[in-house]
């Protein structure tokens, strides 16, 4: 004769089943979330990447306009020495 399964038995395999995928779902929702969490914080890294280039663009680009000012100022301070002599 063949061995039949025990009602218990069954139904605690039943309860093991569903405790597993109620763990399985969990997991997948919470991998789901972390997915877009991390979407999101690459995101944010980009326009910080944007932003730190704009600033290092401004500065590169105010210090030569300085420099530029300077190098006119100084020229034309000695263009009037060396005329007014």
């Amino acid at each position: 004769m063949g061995s039949v399964a025990q009602p218990e038995a069954m139904t605690t395999s039943n309860d093991r089943l569903d405790r597993i995928e109620a763990l399985v779902e969990s997991n997948a929702q919470a991998i789901d979330k972390l997915t877009n969490d991390m979407g999101r914080s690459n995101d944010r890294l980009d326009n910080y990447e944007k932003g730190m280039r704009w600033v290092i663009q401004l500065s590169f680009g105010l210090l030569i306009s300085a420099t530029v000012a300077l190098i006119v100022s100084a020229t034309t301070l000695l263009a009037r020495l060396f005329l007014t002599q």
